[in-house]
């Protein structure tokens, strides 16, 4: 779908209307490439969106409040928070109808004057903040000077970008204006296409249904009217000057697939909508779902990448100890040949390079290393099984640590992948360094107090509660120190996932609340969405801290194992994110 100049155009009066004059409270990095911002005015608190994606770029107002989803703060966003957190919005206003710019005039009680521009056009769109005498201060994209000689730079005077040579929509006064137009629609082919390439600041979307307008969706130029599409373009554009604007959604069999200024009938069903911000957010969180911005995309791929950096390496340290594991046996065999070459040594002849031995069942062959004699080469064979023997000892205890903390980066994987705010993701973090993934810092980080409260919490019909860790520090909490000994432990087989508790009011539980616990651990876990996963169930009691084990891992005994659907129960009446 198109964010088109008569979109902008909608959304500028708009912002024009609801945020002058307004006062800006907040400013964050939604992700990398958007900016929010909170304006506050009289009785009421707005969330202003900057969406610069190439291919999505937009402005408009959500009804959601905005959070931060970049860790790092950029050099845009130092220099906002400067000139722009306190500061007053005096006027939004699209400096070129035709044209995907808008412009926000700021006015800060100590800095004073600064412009916004936001540019939603090219390969890159940018927001750009501008002093006083019209020079960059700060942009969110640095672009070097292209082949048309624009550049976008930090100490630059600003330039607006090149003007497209194209017939304006609306009579300009020029005595070849309907010459020029009429030329356009005699192109061959469909008639929105010319109209695309010829008239400055049309969208195929709206170019479509202006020729719908004219004549019908599928008209070329051949027959149609100058003066109907003259009509058409004056009926798009009069909102402009006179106000009156339409916006809406379009829908198709129920589904939103777009958005408009005015009422489209080229396509789907029009639904008129309260503002063009509202048609925007519905278009984008409902018809396109799977693209809505995840607030903390950004910072939950740099943790994920953290996390996979990690397992890199502990992989490779894997890889290591197989290669240097010695073959069973081996200190002892080479033991045995050492002896062998103390108790024969006298009979080796100089120049020898194999000793050959009978010990009844085979025959070893020992190796001579002729610059040494058989003593000095039997000490060598020892102080080499003695390396064996305590490679042999230490390789499996360093494994087994290896494969605990593999354990933990699987699930610390799963944690940020279903973090649902920056605390959380930060407590990922935290628990990298913990376990030495990361270097720690130089400066020790300010805790950030965890958002959302403890674990889980489920209660079922029967009332029994469930308690559910959302990631291993959770997982810890709930089975070493919520958990009752006679309380039930959950926990999916063989997977990363929430250790799951049911306490119980009854002994032994009910089945259907043994089943409903399994499934939320099922749920909770690595495998959601499974038709089977088998859970492991035991009572606490038999569950322990496993032997140089990471936090949140546990070694069961006397378990069974349930197989349910990985799906989230429905026999569940309340659910609480505290504890």
């Amino acid at each position: 779908m198109h964010f088109d100049a008569l979109t902008l155009a909608c959304v500028a009066a708009e912002l024009q209307r609801d945020l002058c004059p307004g006062r800006i409270q907040q400013v964050l990095l939604v992700d990398t490439h958007a900016i929010g911002f909170e304006v506050y005015t009289p009785g009421m608190r707005h969330q202003l969106l900057l969406a610069l994606q190439p291919g999505t770029a937009r402005v408009y107002t959500v009804s959601y409040k905005l959070r931060r989803g970049v860790e790092k703060d950029s050099p845009l966003l130092l220099l906002l928070r400067k000139y722009t957190r306190g500061a007053l919005v005096v006027a939004v206003e699209q400096p070129d109808p035709t044209e995907r710019v808008l412009r926000f005039a700021l006015e800060h009680p100590e800095h004073g004057a600064t412009t916004l521009l936001v540019e939603l056009i090219g390969r890159q769109p940018n927001a750009i903040l501008l002093n006083s005498a019209g020079h960059i201060l700060e942009c969110l994209h640095r672009l070097p000077a292209s082949d048309a000689g624009r550049s976008v730079l930090p100490g630059q005077r600003y330039v607006a970008p090149p003007a497209l040579d194209r017939l304006p929509p609306i009579d300009n006064g020029d005595d070849d204006y309907y010459m020029r137009l009429a030329q356009i629609v005699a192109q061959p082919g469909p008639l929105w296409k010319a109209l695309v390439t010829g008239v400055a600041g049309l969208s195929p979307t709206a170019a479509r249904e202006i020729a719908w307008r004219a004549q019908n969706a599928a008209a070329t130029g051949e027959g149609v009217a100058v003066l109907a599409v003259v009509q058409a373009l004056q009926e798009l554009w009069a909102p402009l000057h006179g106000g009156g604007w339409k916006p809406g959604t379009i829908e198709e069999e129920g589904a939103v697939v777009g958005f408009a200024a005015y009422p489209v009938h080229f396509r789907g069903r029009f639904i008129e909508q309260p503002s063009m911000s509202a048609a925007l957010e519905r278009y984008y969180t409902e018809a396109n779902a799977a693209r809505a911005i995840d607030a903390y995309a950004t910072q939950r791929g740099q943790v994920l990448a953290q996390v996979k950096r990690a397992r890199t390496q502990l992989e490779r340290r894997l890889a290591a100890l197989d290669s240097d594991e010695p073959p069973p046996g081996a200190a002892e065999a080479l033991r045995t040949q050492a002896n062998w070459l103390l108790a024969l040594g006298g009979q080796i002849e100089p120049g020898e390079t194999t000793l050959l031995v009978d010990v009844g069942n085979e025959t070893l062959h020992i190796a001579l290393d002729p610059l040494l004699s058989p003593v000095e080469q039997a000490q060598r064979m020892f102080k080499r099984a003695a390396k064996l023997a305590r490679a042999a000892e230490i390789i499996p205890q360093r494994r087994a640590e290896l494969l605990a903390d593999r354990e933990l980066l699987e699930q610390l994987a799963l944690d940020a992948q279903r973090a649902a705010n920056q605390p959380e993701l930060a407590a990922v973090v935290e628990e990298l360094r913990n376990a030495g993934f990361l270097r720690q810092a130089k400066q020790r980080t300010p805790r950030v107090k965890r958002a959302g409260g403890g674990p889980l919490r489920f209660r079922t019909a029967r009332g029994s509660e469930i308690i559910v860790g959302r990631n291993a520090r959770q997982n810890e909490l709930v089975t070493f120190k919520l958990a009752r000994s006679h309380d039930l432990w959950l926990h999916v087989r063989g997977a990363p996932g929430s250790h799951v508790v049911l306490r119980t009011p009854a002994s032994p539980p009910d089945e259907r609340d043994v089943l409903i616990a399994a499934q939320l651990a099922a749920y909770h876990s690595s495998l959601r969405g499974e038709r089977q996963v088998d859970v492991i169930v035991a009572e606490r009691r038999w569950v322990s801290h496993a032997p140089g084990g990471r936090i949140g891992q546990a070694l069961v005994a006397r378990e069974r194992v349930i197989s349910v659907a990985a799906e989230m129960p429905e026999e569940v009446e309340g659910k609480s994110e505290e504890i």
